[in-house]
């Protein structure tokens, strides 16, 4: 089987003792997968803020309890700045720019650690923050988005939520 990019991700065949493997982001890929679209913007956005998509714009998520749930379903980071009706690069898989103003109760992030979607709205939350995930936080969602590289930096891996009330 050749080379391939499925789910935003690159996989290359791999060969070992006559069994076919897939790797991960390895080399010899041919194909190279979309990081980062471009959008219009529903409402004015800040740098760093997690976005999910309401018809043709990208409006910022949530993962509150007493929402429409299609506010759960993050699909990127804002690279940029946007005013309501004009376009913004979403960073779908890769490394985003995270400030104090994109967290939940916290300045920076802690670098090894994975982040979710907040109950607050765009932002990002560690579930060792004062307002982390619990069934009684105010949150009807956990919203996989990334892991910390450093107290600025995210490497985007965006997962599909687990409801947890509704």
């Amino acid at each position: 089987m050749t080379n391939r990019a499925i789910f935003n991700r690159r996989y290359s065949s791999f060969t070992a003792d006559g069994t076919e493997v897939w790797l991960v982001n390895g080399a010899g890929v041919t194909t190279t997968p979309v990081s980062t679209l471009s959008f219009t913007a529903g409402e004015d956005l800040i740098q760093g803020e997690v976005v999910y998509v309401s018809g043709a714009v990208v409006l910022a998520a949530s993962a509150a309890s007493g929402i429409d749930p299609t506010n759960f379903n993050a699909i990127g980071i804002t690279s940029a700045a946007a005013t309501a009706t004009n376009s913004v690069e979403v960073i779908l898989d890769d490394n985003a720019v995270i400030s104090s103003s994109n967290l939940t109760h916290e300045t920076s992030m802690a670098v090894g650690q994975y982040y979710y979607l907040s109950s607050e709205t765009g932002k990002l939350v560690s579930s060792a923050a004062p307002s982390g995930i619990t069934l009684t936080g105010g949150y009807a969602a956990v919203a996989p988005l990334g892991l910390a590289l450093s107290p600025t930096e995210l490497h985007v891996e965006i997962e599909s939520p687990i409801v947890l009330a509704e």
